[in-house]
């Protein structure tokens, strides 16, 4: 996939293993195996492809703290890559201007 600015393609799994330290049981990602696809540059989000079979993709924004209250880290899903692209455009047109 290609990715717009400011994501880009990354294997980063350091960022797997951070997601899973942070995210608290109740949490949507909570002992999900996941891999890591994109990071953006200018803020903490990564986008995470689900390992459980549903093509899900999860665009995360990490604490880098260890969170009690499932709502933390914000995490958004979508359906697939595809659903997901839609997002990165309008990153991308925030990012321009």
């Amino acid at each position: 996939m290609d990715y717009l600015e400011p994501w880009y393609s990354t294997d980063e799994q350091s960022l797997a293993a951070e997601l899973q330290r942070e995210v608290a049981q109740g949490h949507a990602l909570f002992d999900v195996p996941v891999i890591v696809l994109a990071r953006r540059q200018d803020r903490d989000d990564v986008l995470f492809e689900l390992q459980d079979g549903s093509n899900r993709v999860a665009q995360v924004h990490l604490s880098w703290q260890l969170e009690s209250n499932p709502v933390w880290p914000h995490t958004q899903l979508f359906a697939d890559r595809d659903a997901w692209l839609e997002s990165m455009k309008k990153d991308h047109e925030e990012y321009g201007a």
